[in-house]
């Protein structure tokens, strides 16, 4: 009786955040949690009533809260969650059931091999018939991206690289990636062993996208000084700007050395196949590997991300490992195909929403949020006071205030952002793009309207006025 009360009253709470959103402010940080960090309360010893602990539980979270629920929550793409993920992961947490291992969870397996199925359907990524499912479900893009340098570092460099690590490989490896690219991919190089500076970051064009030119010099280079270029990155969806490289180029340019393409659309492939946008990701489907993150547009909680392949079995390759104490029948063991071993089981939230929003729903969505962004910039456009940074391809739009001189307007956007934070009214980041300030607008609520990203604009003028030199 009393888990179904705490379950009750944790369904009221998710209700009222959601339900009464503008209630709280778009972000709130309390002063006394930063004391709290530095001098943790100490372990209890004695058991504590489960609705005690709850309502400190509350008051912690909504002290310090994001409130991606908020229609005006514009900062990073941090999603506004669907229901029937939650509902999803409730009832998967609750029966611990893990799509690792056939044994621990045949049913989890067959609805997480379906998921990858229907993912890349989603986006368009084709896929060759086979036993193994097409791709891994990771912890975010972040590993997504590290599996998929894993497996261009063991598909170019040789399979031998697995059992004799890095040395005597004769040839240095090289990556390449716009500077607008993620940090996950340097961070993964240096997780591999193949350090940080085996990336080269190219320099973009004025709309963010990757400079082919400088590409094409770059990589010319690194082969006439001896280096092996092994796989190039494009950007689908940088989450700066939510530029989109050119696919089809990238994927010429990666053929043409012999190099493994994988494309991080960690924010933006799930647009890939948006009548408004599909245009952008032309030579998505040339990709050898490519990154989703549904706790994006897709609008899943945090913890899930998804890396695709064309052929499970090259997983299987670089992932496959056991233990005298595993008994090998011969089944479809996932983990066999991921860095994990035992994780929690996230995918069925997914598969509960694309079986209850269809692909058609889904596209109804992230056309608000489409929508919402490409009125932010007519109406910025037709503001004399306003200007725009570049033309949405996705839902991220960037702006700022005109001011008299580069001085003024930096310390007048920084001010104007401080505040719409400080009374709670929106959040939205700063972008640091070339060297000025630009007031940053990511747009991942599906409940967002065009009225909200007006009010967004008359705050802004607003304050305007009252930071005015």
């Amino acid at each position: 009786m009393e888990l179904r009360r705490a379950f009750s009253h944790v369904l009221d709470v998710l209700a009222s955040a959601r339900d009464e959103a503008q209630a709280r402010p778009a972000l709130s940080m309390d002063e006394a949690l930063q004391q709290r960090l530095a001098n943790p309360e100490p372990l209890p010893e004695q058991p504590g009533a489960l609705p005690s602990v709850l309502k400190e539980a509350e008051r912690l979270i909504f002290s310090g809260y994001c409130n991606v629920s908020h229609p005006r929550y514009f900062g990073y793409i941090s999603p506004r969650p669907l229901m029937a993920p939650l509902v999803g992961d409730l009832l998967a947490s609750g029966l611990n059931q893990v799509p690792g291992a056939w044994r621990a969870g045949a049913g989890a397996t067959v609805i997480e091999a379906e998921t990858l199925v229907w993912l890349a359907d989603f986006v368009g990524f084709p896929r060759h018939p086979g036993r193994l499912p097409h791709g891994i479900f990771v912890g975010g893009g972040t590993l997504a991206n590290a599996s998929a340098l894993k497996l261009a570092r063991d598909t170019l460099l040789g399979r031998q690289v697995q059992q004799q690590g890095l040395t005597g490989l004769g040839q240095r490896p090289t990556f390449y990636m716009s500077r607008e690219g993620h940090f996950s991919v340097w961070r993964g190089l240096d997780l591999l062993g193949l350090g940080r500076e085996s990336l080269r970051l190219v320099d973009v064009d004025a709309t963010g996208r990757i400079d082919m030119r400088a590409l094409r010099e770059t990589l010319a280079r690194d082969v006439a000084q001896g280096m092996r270029p092994t796989c190039v990155v494009g950007v689908a969806g940088s989450s700066a700007t939510g530029a989109v490289d050119p696919l089809a180029e990238l994927a010429a340019v990666a053929r043409e050395h012999r190099m493994w393409f994988h494309v991080d659309g960690a924010s933006g492939a799930v647009l890939a196949r948006h009548p408004r946008c599909e245009h952008l990701f032309t030579g998505l489907d040339q990709a050898d590997s490519l990154t989703i993150d549904p706790c994006k547009w897709l609008f899943l909680p945090f913890g899930i991300g998804a890396l695709l392949v064309k052929d499970g079995r090259e997983l299987f390759q670089s992932f496959s490992a056991s233990g005298h104490y595993w008994e090998d029948r011969g089944e479809v063991d996932l983990f066999q195909m991921s860095p994990y071993g035992t994780r929690q089981w996230r995918s069925l939230g997914l598969w509960m929403t694309l079986k209850h929003l269809g692909r058609q729903g889904y596209l109804e969505l992230l056309g608000r949020t489409l929508e919402a962004a490409r009125h932010l910039a007519r109406r910025v456009s037709r503001h004399e006071e306003l200007e725009l940074l570049h033309e949405p391809s996705l839902p991220i739009c960037s702006f700022r205030l005109r001011a008299p001189t580069r001085e003024v307007r930096e310390a007048l956007n920084a001010a104007v952002q401080r505040a719409l934070i400080t009374e709670g009214h929106s959040y939205i980041s700063l972008l640091d793009w070339r060297g000025d300030t630009w007031l940053r607008v990511a747009i991942n609520n599906y409940t967002t309207a065009p009225h909200h990203l007006d009010e967004l604009i008359d705050a802004v003028l607003l304050h305007r006025r009252d930071y005015a030199p």
